[in-house]
């Protein structure tokens, strides 16, 4: 597959580097709604990594130039962004993308592909993570004849993807944190492969996961839950303070993400404080989802704050009648 058949136009929204320093490639893809969550994950870790130039490149499928322009605000004499834009002739199979997975998630199907002609090395990153250590432990990794390094799933997940994908017991690994060898990558063709297997027909539970899983089966790294460590949150429940002081991701599973106010940290909150969003106004909770808003309301009756109650179990009615229409 011609690597840059998906991309319609490259642009580098600034680029900075300082000689001493070694460089690390990370890859997100996103779309409009992702942006600003993608931002935060890139502040964190640009925060976290001070030591070393990181180049971002971002696969941005139909996101506004507004919100591309927002990233010119990371800029910093460490730093590089390169975004590309996704064309329409980009396309996944519909009945595949089950569980409300976007389509923008196979975007990293194409990414070791266009990589490898500038990094043998790329680290890639789902939207919904935050960086709160330095990542030099990961990138110092071994990946010599090895497809990736990677972070087993949580034992549920493996109990039933195992035995769909065929893959031995513990060995599933979620794909929200992918450390990879764009050379291994490339020499065994790995992104026709994902494509062809995307698009065959078959409907794979967690679309590109799952793909990735079997085409990169017996030849991963897997490292400890620190590197990604997932996290379920619940509304006021503040679970990723529970979290170990060496986690290095923190990769918010779920629909509950920590961008809305009935899910905001004070973890969370202190990257978006740190980050050029700081002062960007929070959805109370993703409208395609209003059941959140009514446990929220639950949650005040058990306070006692009986108005404030009534007053979220309203929105919850008036997001549940809009989606109806």
């Amino acid at each position: 597959m011609q690597e840059n058949i998906f991309i319609s136009q490259i642009s580098t929204i600034f680029e900075n580097s300082v000689t001493s320093q070694s460089t690390l490639h990370i890859a997100l893809c996103f779309d409009d709604n992702y942006a600003m969550p993608a931002g935060i994950a890139i502040s964190s870790v640009i925060i976290n990594n001070p030591d070393k130039n990181l180049v971002f490149h971002l696969f941005a499928n139909k996101v506004s130039n507004a919100k591309i322009e927002r990233f010119n605000e990371l800029n910093k004499n460490n730093i590089t962004i390169i975004c590309y834009e996704i064309s329409e002739d980009f396309s996944i199979n519909p009945d595949t993308l089950v569980l409300h997975v976007s389509a923008s998630t196979c975007l990293r199907f194409i990414v070791p592909q266009l990589l490898n002609k500038v990094t043998s090395r790329v680290l890639y990153l789902d939207c919904d993570v935050l960086c709160t250590n330095n990542l030099n432990g990961l990138i110092k990794i071994n990946l010599d004849n090895k497809y990736s390094a990677v972070v087993p799933d949580v034992d549920k997940t493996q109990e039933k993807q195992c035995a769909a994908c065929g893959i031995p017991y513990g060995e599933y690994f979620n794909a929200g944190m992918i450390y990879i060898n764009t050379d291994m990558w490339v020499k065994n063709n790995l992104t026709d492969k994902a494509f062809a297997m995307i698009n065959s027909g078959e409907v794979y539970k967690f679309a590109d996961q799952d793909v990735l899983n079997i085409l990169m089966q017996g030849k991963t790294v897997f490292l400890p839950r620190c590197f990604n460590n997932l996290t379920s949150l619940t509304v006021a429940g503040n679970e990723d303070l529970r979290i170990d002081q060496d986690a290095v991701i923190i990769h918010y599973v779920t629909g509950n993400k920590p961008w809305y106010k009935l899910y905001l940290t004070p973890t969370y909150r202190q990257y978006i404080a740190s980050s050029p969003w700081a002062n960007d106004k929070l959805l109370l909770a993703n409208e395609n989802a209003p059941s959140t808003t009514r446990r929220y309301a639950k949650l005040l009756v058990s306070q006692h704050k009986y108005v404030s109650a009534f007053k979220y179990y309203l929105l919850y009615l008036k997001h549940k009648l809009f989606k109806k229409r």
